[in-house]
């Protein structure tokens, strides 16, 4: 009856493991944590119908220089924005900025925001230098539509 007992309690724990390891797993295949998502629904423009944050290779590779050598890349924002009846794309490329990109998905749906990040360097890496650099990304997109002069800007 001991051997009994046992072997139930192994199976009860395998299954508490395999349970843990999949939610593991699953957490760590989106990489935002729900305060980075709630965050991001807060600080995207109303104006906004998707985002995306990307790394993206610098704009002057010298000449000559090794294809192999690692890269620093640089921090790609694209936004489609509504305006006046229309949809425009607008794409900076964050060259100053320091640190590591990020990789993010956000797109508008009739049910709210669905924010997602399944690339290769997802903000739980760095939650604060995710944010700062979201915020940047940001203001970046809106200050380069507000420049232009045919366009509406921002309220």
């Amino acid at each position: 009856m001991l051997r009994h007992d046992t072997s139930n309690r192994r199976r009860a724990f395998a299954g508490i493991m395999l349970a843990a390891l999949s939610n593991l797993v699953s957490g760590c295949s989106d990489g935002i944590s729900e305060a980075d998502v709630a965050f991001v629904t807060a600080g995207t423009p109303p104006q906004f119908e998707s985002l995306r944050m990307y790394g993206a290779p610098p704009d002057n590779i010298a000449p000559g220089s090794s294809a192999h050598a690692p890269m620093q890349l640089h921090q790609g924002c694209q936004a489609i924005i509504q305006a006046g009846g229309r949809e425009v794309r607008e794409t900076v490329i964050l060259e100053d900025e320091p640190g590591a990109s990020f990789d993010l998905d956000v797109a508008r749906a009739s049910d709210g925001w669905h924010v997602t990040s399944d690339g290769l360097r997802p903000p739980s890496a760095d939650p604060v230098g995710f944010r700062t650099r979201f915020t940047t990304c940001v203001n970046a997109l809106r200050d380069k539509y507000a420049a232009e002069p045919e366009k509406a800007p921002f309220k």
